[in-house]
């Protein structure tokens, strides 16, 4: 049976915060209407999917953006190179600082919609003891 927890602290990848700006119906979208859940991203998550609203989004959907960004908390870390390059042996170069950052941070899951890339064992035993998930499996582990 799911269990809910309290207080608990998410590191969304950019994936997750794109799509929440791009649809405000949906699991990305749903995880900024808890007041009970911290969601955390790295300058880097924030980057990537700001270039990527205001070059493939309407303008609108960058209001969007900065209005979810309140809701954010930013993590003002940047993993060390050691921790890149073990990252790197087990994810594609373009998400291995994410995963690093992730790592990291004070997080209790790392929520992706990349499925192909992070749902893998060998970056679940490197993440060990935090968990990935999409936000719909976040959603099913959870009483939400």
């Amino acid at each position: 049976m799911a269990t809910r927890r309290r207080n608990l602290k998410l590191f969304l990848d950019s994936s997750v915060l794109f799509t929440a700006v791009n649809s405000p119906i949906g699991g990305s979208a749903k995880l900024f209407t808890f007041t009970d859940i911290k969601l955390i991203v790295s300058n880097i998550v924030l980057q990537e999917v700001e270039k990527n609203v205001r070059t493939k989004l309407h303008d609108y959907h960058l209001d969007r953006f900065f209005m979810l960004v309140d809701k954010l908390s930013i993590i003002d870390q940047i993993p060390n190179d050691e921790q890149i390059l073990k990252a790197r042996k087990v994810i594609v170069e373009k998400d291995a600082v994410i995963l690093a950052e992730a790592k990291d941070s004070d997080c209790d899951y790392l929520i992706t919609l990349d499925k192909k890339d992070f749902l893998q064992e060998k970056v679940f035993d490197f993440i060990k003891p935090k968990k990935i998930l999409t936000p719909k499996m976040f959603f099913e582990t959870q009483k939400l």
